[in-house]
């Protein structure tokens, strides 16, 4: 089905834009709904300040914009997936080095406590400062290890 129109269309746009009526015009507008129309879409597109829109964009243009956004949000619902599964296993591996960083710091201070005083006498708070700083270096060493893996570039 065919949108309604009417030959005087263009000449009754031109005056509505312009503001240059002569009373042909005025008149037919009096008795033509659709260009009735035309005036108050012009109208309303003047109060809320798009009258400066000269041009619309291309019509393949918009096309190919509409394509590309439907192909992009098609890639995105296909990685969404994988991107929960990569989140699931850094947040895993993450838990599992700082397990790794609390074992090893019970094990730095089972050994400075367990080792230390036999070979020399050393107090307490030496031999927790070694544990702390020994387990600050295997934590730093796993972190710079493994940054590759849990930073994304």
């Amino acid at each position: 089905m065919k949108a309604p129109s009417c030959p005087q269309e263009s000449i009754v746009s031109n005056s509505a834009r312009t503001g240059r009526w002569d009373n042909s015009t005025r008149e037919h507008v009096k008795g033509c709904p659709y260009c009735r129309e035309i005036v108050q879409t012009v109208e309303w597109m003047r109060t809320a300040g798009l009258e400066e829109v000269q041009s619309l964009p291309d019509a393949e243009q918009v096309w190919l914009n509409a394509r590309m956004l439907a192909i992009q949000e098609a890639q995105e619902r296909v990685v969404r997936p994988l991107a929960i599964a990569l989140f699931a296993l850094k947040t895993t591996f993450m838990l599992a080095l700082m397990a790794g960083i609390i074992w090893s710091w019970f094990g730095f201070q089972s050994l400075a406590a367990n080792s230390l005083p036999t070979y020399l006498p050393v107090p307490r708070s030496i031999i927790a400062s070694v544990a702390a700083l020994a387990t600050c270096v295997a934590a730093f060493l796993f972190i710079k290890l493994f940054q590759p893996i849990l930073i994304e570039e």
